[in-house]
C-alpha cells in the first residue's frame, strides 16, 4: 500500500523545519495503521494520520500561530498483491488555524489571552459552547473576576458574546450573554455550599428572539447532602422549553452519535430526580428514580472473600401499581494469582422482559511463562441463552511485541476466526 502522500507532508514538514524563518515551529500528532482479518470480509486496512503546526515566537509576550490539519481516516479492503491505491482520495485541509498571543494590550495593562482565527468557546452548554471563526479574550481578571468575550463572523451570521465568573459572597457565579442577529441568550450558573454537608448547584438560561417578544427558558436545579459518612442523598429538578434552542448552544454527542448535552438531554421536559447511596456492612447499595422518563434503577456491589460481586436492575415505574422490568443484571469476578500469571474469572447474566437469559462465562490473563513473550494475554468465554441454549465460545490472545507492534488473533465458533495487527506513532 502507498503511503507517497503522507511521505510528502512529512517532507515538507522537515524541509520547514529546517528553514532559518522557523526557529520555535513544532508539529505533534500521530501515524497509526490498523489491519485486520475476518473470514466474512477477508483483509481490511485503515490509516489514521493527524498533523498539527505550532510557531512560538520569542521577543516579549508569547504569540503561537497554531495550524492543524484535518485528521486523514482512510478506510477500505487492500488485498495484498492488488494495484489497489487506498490513498488516492486523500486530500490535506486545515481544520483549524489561528494566531493567540499572551499578554496585556499595553505596558502595565492586565493580562489576557487574544486569539484570533477559528475559536474554541467553551461558556456555558446551554447558550454558548462551538467552535467559530472570530476573536476572543480569555482569562483576564479584573477586580476579582474572570472575564472572557468574543466577537464571531461565519456563515451563520455575527454574535458577541461575553462571560463573567467569580464569586458573589459564598456563591461562585457565571454569567453569560450571547447575542446575535436574531436573538439574544443569557445563562447562569450558580454554586453555593449553605451547610458543610449540603451542595446547591443552579442552571438558568433563556433565550429572546429579537422578532418577538418570546422567550424559551431552561431552569435545573441540582442538590446533593451527605447525611452520614457513608449515606449521600441527592434531588434535582428541571423544565425545559420544548422550543428552547438557542444557535451557539452545545451540540456535543458521544462516540456513538447519542447526545450529552443538556439541551437535548432534557429539551421539553419537566420533571425530578431522586436517589441515594450508601454503604452497609460493606455492601454498596444506590437506589434512583428519574420522572418523567419513569426510570427507576437499583444496584449493590461488595467484595467478599476476594470475590467482587455486582447486581443492578432497571424498572420502568409509573404508580405504585404500575411497575415493569426493563432489564436486570449481575455478575461475580475473582482475580487469581499463579506463577508469572495473573488470571481474572467472571460470569455475568442479564435478564430482560419477552427475551433470553443471556449468560457468559469468561477468564482473562496475562502470562509471562514465555520469556520472549511478555505479558502476553490470552482470554477464553463461553456465552448462551437460558443456561445452556446456543452456546457460543470465543478463545483469544493478544501481544505488544518490543518494536511497537500490537498483534491480535482469536476464534470465535459462529463467526470464526479474527486476526488484526496494528501500531500508533506519536510525534
Amino acid at each position: 500500500m502507498r503511503k507517497s502522500r503522507i511521505l510528502m507532508v512529512f517532507v515538507l514538514a522537515l524541509a520547514i523545519a529546517g528553514s532559518a524563518f522557523a526557529q520555535g515551529l513544532n508539529f505533534k500528532g500521530f501515524v497509526e495503521n490498523y489491519s485486520k482479518w475476518d473470514k466474512a470480509n477477508g483483509l481490511q486496512s485503515q490509516n489514521n494520520v493527524e498533523l498539527q503546526m505550532g510557531l512560538t515566537a520569542g521577543g516579549g509576550d508569547k504569540v503561537k500561530a497554531v495550524v492543524q490539519i484535518q485528521p486523514w481516516k482512510l478506510n477500505g479492503t487492500d488485498v495484498f498483491g492488488s494495484t489497489e491505491d487506498l490513498t488516492k482520495n486523500l486530500s490535506l485541509a486545515v481544520s483549524k488555524m489561528y494566531i493567540e498571543a499572551n499578554g496585556p494590550f499595553w505596558n502595565g495593562g492586565p493580562d489576557m489571552v487574544t486569539r484570533l482565527g477559528d475559536l474554541d468557546i467553551s461558556y456555558n452548554p446551554w447558550v454558548a459552547e462551538m467552535s467559530r471563526e472570530g476573536i476572543s479574550i480569555s482569562d483576564l481578571n479584573l477586580a476579582g473576576y474572570d472575564l472572557g468575550a468574543f466577537y464571531l463572523w461565519d456563515a451563520t451570521g455575527q454574535a458577541q458574546g461575553l462571560k463573567a465568573q467569580g464569586y458573589i459572597g459564598p456563591v461562585d457565579s457565571a454569567v453569560t450573554v450571547v447575542n446575535s442577529d436574531d436573538e439574544t441568550a443569557v445563562g447562569l450558573d450558580a454554586v453555593v455550599s449553605p451547610l458543610k454537608n449540603l451542595a446547591l448547584k443552579a442552571a438558568l438560561a433563556a433565550n429572546f428572539e429579537d422578532d418577538t417578544d418570546e422567550m424559551q427558558k431552561a431552569i435545573k436545579l441540582d442538590g446533593a447532602m451527605q447525611v452520614t459518612d457513608k449515606t449521600l442523598v441527592n434531588a434535582g429538578f428541571r423544565t425545559v422549553d420544548a422550543d428552547f434552542d438557542p444557535v451557539y448552544r452545545s451540540h456535543a454527542k458521544d462516540q456513538w452519535g447519542n447526545p450529552i448535552n443538556p439541551v437535548d438531554l432534557y429539551k421539553g421536559q419537566t420533571g425530578f430526580n431522586v436517589g441515594v447511596q450508601t454503604e452497609v456492612k460493606d455492601v454498596n447499595l444506590a437506589a434512583s428514580y428519574d420522572q418523567p422518563t419513569a426510570l427507576g434503577k437499583i444496584g449493590a456491589n461488595t467484595d467478599i472473600g476476594g470475590f467482587r460481586l455486582a447486581a443492578g436492575t432497571e424498572l420502568n415505574v409509573n404508580g405504585v401499581t404500575e411497575i415493569s422490568l426493563r432489564k436486570t443484571t449481575a455478575s461475580v469476578e475473582k482475580d487469581f494469582a499463579g506463577e508469572k500469571t495473573a488470571v481474572t474469572g467472571r460470569y455475568e447474566v442479564a435478564v430482560e422482559p419477552a427475551k433470553a437469559v443471556k449468560s457468559k462465562v469468561s477468564a482473562n490473563a496475562k502470562t509471562n511463562l514465555i520469556e520472549s513473550l511478555p505479558n502476553l494475554g490470552l482470554g477464553a468465554s463461553v456465552e448462551f441463552d437460558n443456561f445452556g441454549e446456543n452456546p457460543v465460545a470465543e478463545v483469544k490472545a493478544d501481544y505488544t511485541a518490543p518494536n511497537g507492534l500490537t498483534i491480535k488473533g482469536g476464534y470465535n465458533t459462529a463467526k470464526g476466526a479474527v486476526a488484526e495487527a496494528g501500531v500508533r506513532v506519536n510525534f
